[in-house]
């Protein structure tokens, strides 16, 4: 073959892959303005009232920042959550690198939590860093190991049909009290650049001081997340704790030089990239609802967003980092 076939066939392999670019591009913008067409049609009803309970605290079990060297970090979320009448565990983290035991199972050994303490479980999302790896997401399942421990004897709830073995796992796509005091917000959905996703955040209501909002991921964006909150409860909102996928400049998770949460996980994709514009706006919106608590996660925030965050929230930020518990009611 020579030089000049060699040099068309080249031509040929970019021009067709320019193409299926083009159409990825096309039919990714196509679902976003579906999915923001089905968000302004959607008019959620009120939650009946679910009571609120006295005491509040949260345990960061995994996260990518810890408050000591006996614990393991890593790009997932696992929070413990303590109320007067539950304790949940909101989301069991990634286990990227397969180990037995598990990220998650580690801290909860070295942290003296017990399984059998939990009576809930509540699952943000059906990603692979909040479910425990993406074997278990493809087998439509999630697992706090490598091997799924009995759950039998829990409450389970996912926004999404999964299954569990030996357990009974209740979807709840809207806004659904799950105990005394707790309910999920509902499911928001979000058409990321890797696909379609579903994610809810747990809303906690604490007497006299109003809701905290868990956040596992934030893909619903900052902006809707308040205003699904406000929609279907008429407590105020009184803190915000979890992750809400600010990976500016940089994200923890890179493959070939690539920042994938930045591109392909937030924002509006790889041609419109979250930038520090949108967040320092969403901060803005945060603080004119005059929060008590925010702490903000940092498996797909940066160091960088996480400083301005504490420096524009002052007394009332606190950092996540697993091993700290984070006290607003006790």
């Amino acid at each position: 073959m020579n030089i000049k076939r060699i040099l068309v066939l080249c031509l040929v392999l970019l021009a067709m892959l320019m193409g299926l670019m083009s159409y990825f591009v096309m039919a990714f913008l196509q679902n976003v303005k579906e999915v923001e067409s089905e968000w302004l049609k959607d008019s959620p009803t009120k939650i009946q009232p679910f009571g609120s309970t006295k005491t509040l605290s949260i345990l960061p079990l995994v996260n990518w920042h810890t408050s000591g060297d006996n614990l393991k970090g890593e790009a997932g979320v696992s929070y413990l959550i303590k109320t007067d009448t539950q304790t949940i565990l909101f989301d069991v983290g990634f286990n990227q690198k397969g180990e037995s035991p598990s990220p998650l199972q580690y801290n909860m050994s070295e942290l003296s939590v017990n399984l059998s303490d939990v009576d809930t479980v509540f699952l943000s999302h059906h990603h692979l860093d909040h479910s425990g790896g993406q074997s278990w997401v493809n087998q439509n399942t999630f697992s706090l190991g490598v091997e799924q421990v009995d759950l039998s004897s829990k409450k389970i709830y996912s926004n999404t049909k999964i299954e569990y073995p030996n357990a009974s796992v209740t979807a709840i796509p809207q806004a659904t009290a799950i105990g005394l005091g707790a309910a999920s917000i509902g499911g928001i959905d979000r058409q990321l650049f890797m696909g379609r996703i579903t994610e809810q955040a747990l809303a906690i209501n604490v007497e006299g001081k109003g809701l905290v909002l868990i956040v596992g991921c934030g893909h619903q964006t900052l902006p809707k997340i308040l205003t699904r909150t406000q929609q279907v409860f008429d407590q105020p909102i009184y803190g915000l704790v979890g992750d809400l996928h600010y990976p500016v400049p940089e994200g923890r998770l890179r493959f070939l030089g690539m920042n994938l949460q930045r591109l392909f996980a937030s924002g509006q994709g790889p041609h419109a990239p979250i930038d520090q514009a949108t967040i320092d706006k969403e901060i803005e919106m945060l603080k004119k609802l005059n929060p008590a608590l925010v702490a903000l996660g940092g498996h797909d925030t940066s160091d960088e967003v996480i400083e301005l965050f504490s420096q524009e929230f002052k007394k009332a930020y606190q950092h996540v980092r697993v091993g700290k518990w984070i006290v607003v009611a006790q």
